[in-house]
């Protein structure tokens, strides 16, 4: 009897074992999975993502992103926007090996083309008023970005956004609404496995 038991019980670990090999052995590799997602990646080439953010979203995004902003980091220590009427901006700019600390109230002027004009209306120099003449004397004389144009005449900065690199991530101005205080925003990213074909 303990014989038939022990026949039996052997026939049923080995039938488990040969069912265990197979459904391992057909799994997918980890090279085809990865080359599926690369082909579906492609298909579509970036995503794209329309929201409306309050000036404290944005402040924790810019805040993220001036992090991997190379071309931002040499000039910007840190950047924080208060969204009304007019907008409040407090940056930091590294002049040599210090901060200077400025302040602006600003009209944003959205563009058809995605792109933001800043109209200047007045600056202080940590907590003093400063002409907005003498901040744009030091704005021309700072190492900004191609995608950031200085209208000193205009006392406009111009965020061209269509001219900044579009990875990994790209941003078209759609909107701001002086009474919800929202800014509505488009960006389009590129999926990670695009980036790491790119990559030289």
């Amino acid at each position: 009897m303990w014989k038939k038991s022990f026949v039996t019980l052997l026939s049923l670990n080995i039938l488990v074992f040969v069912m265990a090999v197979l459904f391992w052995g057909s799994l997918p590799k980890k090279q085809q999975v990865q080359q599926q997602v690369q082909q579906g990646s492609a298909s579509h080439q970036t995503a794209t993502v329309q929201l409306a953010v309050g000036d404290a979203a944005l402040n924790t995004f810019m805040e993220y992103a001036l992090s991997g902003q190379k071309d931002l980091n040499p000039v910007l220590s840190y950047m924080r926007l208060t969204f009304s009427n007019q907008w409040q901006l407090q940056v930091g700019l590294n002049i040599a090996s210090r901060v200077l600390p400025l302040e602006f109230v600003l009209i944003p002027q959205v563009q058809p083309t995605g792109n933001l004009a800043l109209n200047v209306v007045s600056a202080n120099m940590d907590g003093i008023s400063a002409p907005v003449d003498v901040v744009f004397f030091i704005f021309e004389h700072l190492s900004l970005p191609t995608w950031i144009r200085i209208n000193a005449p205009s006392h406009i900065i111009d965020l061209n956004f269509t001219n900044r690199p579009q990875q990994p991530y790209g941003i078209h101005i759609v909107s701001y609404n002086p009474t919800t205080h929202l800014l509505t925003l488009r960006i389009s990213m590129v999926p990670k496995s695009l980036l790491q074909t790119h990559t030289p």
